[in-house]
């Protein structure tokens, strides 16, 4: 009897934490300065963190310089002015931290273009995750080329459809180093072909925002984003891989319908609630997952295939709060990053924000530069 009794428990437990239960909003904590990650000379966007083997953590994260392009190799190229030149001359840098929350201290620039017209990787590096598998760090990444062929089946101005011929070449990419001083170092395994590009089957226009995640099986998945052909929304695909730098095989979509549309997702697998969670950028003025466009918000997975909102959805309005009690509206808040525990437990939300709107302004001022930053915000327990 006893045992039967013992067995019950433990089954009610194990349902109990195998629940859609995560309240991201709930855990999210003030913020300050030390928490903010900002550059007098670049636009500062989309970071992700590791920690080292030394026990300091590492942020990889875009920037690229603000001002005017010089029309050396393009004589369209001031389309990339200001922030839009993230299309063309972002680069991966990072920067350096003791503390999880911060303050970082930038390091070095790890990744750039490659320059080749040959190449895939011509242009922008853009869209950091950095991921540790079994021992070797994996810096995921998207680049682009340029395509004088491209064509759209819609009506655009000449510069939106030159700003397409490059945009519609990104593609995803990793590169894979043993320890962080190889990676810092550029001592990594850099693949010269994509894992991930558009094969206009399943996935159309863009490949990107990727986020790479193990499952239970010992498979990894990737969530991306792409487009579905004449609809023209943002949508996110799942793939798979036996090995987290294979190339990647797209078994479905998550969201199809425009009321859905998101992006820049960040997905992990939570091994105490036995499901993938990501977090995304909503993109949808149907408002049906949240009340404002441009908010984070959660979504949730059993399988890996298959996606629902999470119980607990919104996990932020474009806001910060500051430990002084001074909130701030942003005009936007994106590319999420969520750092969890060995377990899968989130314990950091970083986001890119600005407070005006970062592709208008005065691009040659400093300001420009001043208005885009990286953000970590402590996530903690409520019962805690």
């Amino acid at each position: 009897m006893k045992s039967i009794l013992l067995l019950m428990f433990v089954g009610l437990m194990i349902s109990t934490i195998a629940q859609d239960n995560l309240n991201l909003a709930e855990m999210k904590m003030a913020i300050d300065s030390s928490n903010i990650l900002v550059s007098p000379e670049y636009y500062t966007w989309g970071a992700s963190a590791v920690k080292g083997e030394d026990g300091k953590y590492y942020l990889f994260y875009s920037r690229w310089s603000h001002g005017e392009r010089k029309l050396d190799d393009d004589s369209m190229n001031y389309i990339f002015n200001g922030f839009r030149g993230w299309n063309k001359y972002s680069e991966i840098a990072c920067a350096v931290s003791d503390n999880l929350y911060g303050p970082y201290r930038h390091v070095k620039t790890i990744l750039k273009g490659s320059g080749d017209p040959l190449r895939w990787d011509r242009f922008t590096m853009h869209n950091p995750q950095i991921k540790q598998f079994d021992g070797y760090y994996y810096l995921y990444f998207i680049s682009n080329a340029f395509d004088s062929n491209y064509t759209i089946n819609r009506t655009v101005s000449r510069e939106s459809l030159h700003w397409f011929k490059y945009n519609c070449t990104q593609s995803i990419g990793v590169v894979k180093a043993k320890t962080m001083k190889d990676l810092l170092n550029g001592d990594y395994e850099r693949a010269g072909a994509p894992i991930m590009a558009v094969d206009n089957i399943h996935t159309f226009e863009v490949a990107n925002n990727p986020s790479v995640a193990r499952g239970p099986d010992g498979r990894y998945y990737m969530m991306y984003k792409s487009r579905l052909p004449n609809a023209g929304h943002m949508t996110f695909w799942m793939a798979v891989a036996d090995k987290p730098d294979d190339v990647f095989k797209t078994i479905g979509n998550v969201f199809s319908s425009a009321e859905m549309a998101s992006e820049d997702p960040c997905m992990w697998y939570d091994e105490k609630r036995k499901r993938f969670y990501a977090v995304a950028k909503y993109f949808s003025n149907s408002l049906k997952l949240a009340p404002q466009f441009g908010s984070l918000i959660l979504i949730s997975s059993e399988n890996g295939r298959d996606w629902k909102p999470a119980k607990h959805t919104l996990v932020s309005l474009k806001e910060l709060t500051f430990r002084n009690g001074r909130k701030v509206e942003l005009d936007r808040l994106e590319r999420p990053f969520v750092f969890t525990d060995n377990e899968g437990s989130p314990i950091a939300l970083f986001a890119a924000a600005s407070i005006a709107p970062p592709a208008t302004g005065d691009i040659n001022h400093v300001d420009a530069a001043h208005n885009t930053v990286n953000v970590c915000i402590p996530l903690q327990p409520k019962n805690k």
